[in-house]
């Protein structure tokens, strides 16, 4: 059944019921779209809501929806409930291209990095107007996996480091594989793929996470297909450069119980 209006949220001040549906009712028709903003960390926040609304799009809709109206939801057993900092600024992001525009995103990125912790935002566990751009919304890989662990409904395995290159013998033939498992997450350091304003001192680490789509080589020369925050685009760089950029691989088993 679809949701055609709302009334104001007792609990989201500045989110806009109108925009809000609207941008469920494209995630939900075109999840491809879903934008995690130009210079924010929500990358993998993306990534997670790219896929709850892909695989499971009434149960995204529905934990949105109860979200708005009681300022907590339940999904896959887990209870979010966003601090009243997160529910202030909600709906108040600005100059970040399609996210100021799209609530809904605002509300699940918020929530979701409000929610899940690591080690790397030890030192930024509240959150303050504009640490969204900062390490209060940064990723690192297990917590990462913990958020796919956490909606997804199925088996996450994993390969890969936070600061270490992952080494493997034949990386393309290796993904292809898991590609033939379930979806294929990959822990990059994007300097080549996207360029994004994280500053000097990560160039040389990884700062985001694609869904890869396909993956080929031929004569050294790698070409794949990746979803990346609001785009699925298709790269051909050389394996070597493929290497290097590579840190981590997560991928789901589906159907394991």
């Amino acid at each position: 059944m679809k949701q055609t209006t709302l009334t104001n949220s007792n609990y989201w001040a500045s989110v806009n019921q109108q925009l809000f549906l609207q941008n469920l009712e494209r995630n939900i028709e075109q999840p491809v779209f879903l934008y995690a903003g130009r210079n924010t960390n929500f990358c993998a926040f993306a990534v997670v809501g790219y896929v709850m609304s892909r695989q499971d799009p009434l149960g995204y809709v529905q934990f949105m929806i109860s979200l708005y109206k009681n300022g907590k939801a339940e999904y896959a057993g887990v209870m979010y409930k966003p601090s009243e900092a997160i529910r202030r600024q909600v709906g108040l992001v600005l100059y970040e291209g399609e996210l100021d525009r799209n609530d809904a995103d605002q509300m699940l990125f918020f929530t979701l990095a409000d929610h899940f912790k690591g080690y790397i935002n030890l030192f930024h566990l509240r959150y303050k107007e504009g640490r969204e751009l900062g390490l209060w919304a940064a990723t690192n890989l297990s917590k990462f996996n913990d958020m796919l662990r956490a909606t997804m409904k199925a088996e996450i395995q994993c390969v890969g480091y936070d600061l270490i290159r992952l080494k493997l013998k034949n990386p393309v033939q290796f993904m292809q594989e898991k590609i033939e498992t379930g979806d294929v997450f990959l822990y990059l350091n994007n300097r080549i793929l996207r360029r994004k304003n994280h500053g000097k001192v990560k160039k040389h680490i990884p700062t985001h996470f694609v869904l890869l789509k396909k993956l080929t080589e031929e004569n050294g020369i790698v070409t794949m297909t990746y979803w990346d925050a609001g785009f699925t685009t298709q790269r051909q760089i050389e394996l070597t450069t493929f290497k290097r950029l590579l840190y981590g691989v997560s991928w789901s088993v589906r159907n394991r119980k």
